[in-house]
């Protein structure tokens, strides 16, 4: 089993790298696929950019 390291993205509100491990919730839409997950620093669930 591999395990992922990549970022997912960061968060929109205070920049903060947003590790796998902080993945709430992933999702298809009509455009791709979206997440929310938790900021590490700031404590609030964000969509990583």
């Amino acid at each position: 089993m591999s395990t992922q390291h990549t970022p997912i993205g960061s968060c929109p509100r205070c920049g903060s790298t947003i590790s796998p491990s902080s993945l709430l919730i992933e999702y298809e839409t009509d455009d791709g696929t979206a997440a929310f997950a938790e900021c590490p620093d700031c404590r609030d669930v964000v969509a990583p950019e």
